[in-house]
C-alpha cells in the first residue's frame, strides 16, 4: 500500500471531523460541540506544528471522540485557568473524559473546554492511554 502524504491524511480526517455533530455527555451534563479550533489543536500546539507522528496518532482517534463522550460516566479531571480570549481575560475550564472504546478496547481521553460560566463545551483534544 502506498503511503499517503500527511497533507492528504489531514484533509481526509478534517472531512470526517467536520461531520461531527454536538453530542450529549452524561459526565458533564451538557452537550459537547465541535469547531475548527479543536481540529487545529490536533495539528498544532500553540503556534508550533506537532510532529507528523503525533498528528497521525491524534487524527486516527477522531472516530472514537463521540463514543468516548457518550460512554464516559464521569469526568476524570477538571482544570481551571485564566486565558486571554478575544482580548479579555476569562476563566477556561477543561474537562477530561475517559472511556475504553474501539475494537481493541483502548483507553482514550477526550478533553473539552468551556469558556466562562455560560459558555458551551467544545472539543479540545484526544489522546490514547
Amino acid at each position: 500500500m502506498e503511503k499517503l502524504p500527511i497533507s492528504e491524511i489531514i484533509k481526509k480526517y478534517r472531512t470526517e471531523y467536520a461531520r461531527l455533530r454536538p453530542v450529549y455527555s452524561r459526565a458533564i451534563g451538557d452537550k459537547v460541540y465541535f469547531n475548527m479550533f479543536g481540529f487545529k489543536h490536533l495539528i498544532f500546539k500553540g503556534s508550533h506544528r506537532r510532529k507528523n507522528k503525533n498528528i497521525l496518532n491524534r487524527l486516527i482517534l477522531i472516530p472514537l471522540i463521540v463514543p468516548v463522550i457518550k460512554n464516559c460516566e464521569r469526568e476524570v479531571e477538571i482544570r481551571q485557568r485564566y486565558e486571554i480570549v478575544k482580548g479579555k481575560e476569562v476563566r477556561a475550564t477543561y474537562y477530561t473524559l475517559e472511556a475504553k472504546v474501539g475494537q481493541d478496547a483502548a483507553r482514550v481521553r477526550v478533553v473539552t473546554r468551556k469558556i466562562g460560566e455560560k459558555g458551551h463545551h467544545y472539543f479540545q483534544s484526544i489522546m490514547k492511554y
